[in-house]
């Protein structure tokens, strides 16, 4: 089995633990996995990698160092595992956003504000994502990222989308787009502070408008500047009775 097949599962058998317990088959419980990677996660943004140790990693697990090495080889493997866990989760949420109701513009507009709402509940996680990714080895990167980078690709694909449907302007750019808009969204972790002036939601609306305007038409801004009011405000119909359907007065005996 490839190194890459044992990473795959909740539960990965780390390289080359068969041969160094003779053979056994036994994995790690799902729960401690999980609470080793959370655990890695916040040494490594308390710390950073380089400072951290698998020492300050198994003190708080309460553990001894050297039953780490029933998980994991080596700190990279840890950090692979970590930077891996949280790009998987963080797509899999803007992939689910793409493929939503709406026109591509509608949908990118829901991807940028969910792709800021995941980030802004996930500080520890997106800081050690950022800060740390360029500590893994080129190959790593490229396993966790994809050569096409996985993330920049849904909103490339969104851009396209909205190109051929006449919502995006065709001088628009969609890689250098993507890139404007995930710089933008990226940085917030930096300064967002849970209670703060503004909520999750209202940034990623502010930084939603402001990036559809800097690449869709007019037309297609003029539509989103006018959304359909809710149902409970639209007024209703009532319709008329045609004269077969008006009530008849009872017969009398």
């Amino acid at each position: 089995m490839s190194n890459r097949q044992r990473r795959d599962g909740p539960m990965r058998q780390p390289p080359g633990r068969a041969q160094r317990r003779g053979g056994g088959d036994r994995k790690p419980r799902e729960e401690r996995w999980s609470e080793l990677i959370e655990v890695a996660t916040d040494v490594f943004y308390a710390k950073g990698y380089d400072a951290a140790s698998l020492q300050d990693i198994a003190d708080r697990l309460g553990m001894l160092k050297g039953s780490l090495y029933y998980y994991i080889q080596s700190k990279e493997d840890l950090l692979f595992d970590v930077i891996k866990a949280v790009h998987e989760e963080g797509l899999a949420s803007i992939e689910s956003l793409a493929a939503g109701e709406g026109n591509p513009l509608e949908r990118l507009r829901g991807v940028i504000i969910g792709h800021i709402e995941h980030e802004c509940r996930n500080l520890t996680k997106t800081a050690v994502f950022l800060h740390e990714l360029q500590a893994l080895s080129p190959g790593r990167q490229a396993e966790i990222i994809g050569d096409e980078h996985a993330y920049r690709r849904v909103f490339v694909d969104l851009l396209e989308a909205g190109q051929q449907a006449g919502l995006i302007r065709a001088e628009v750019n969609p890689k250098l787009a993507s890139l404007s808009i995930l710089g933008s969204v990226n940085w917030v972790y930096r300064w967002f502070r849970t209670g703060g002036e503004f909520t999750a939601h209202q940034i990623g609306e502010q930084f939603a408008d402001l990036a559809l305007r800097g690449v869709a038409t007019p037309e297609a801004l003029a539509r989103l500047q006018q959304p359909s009011p809710p149902a409970s405000q639209r007024p209703t119909k009532i319709a008329k009775a045609s004269p077969d359907k008006r009530p008849r007065k009872a017969r009398t005996a």
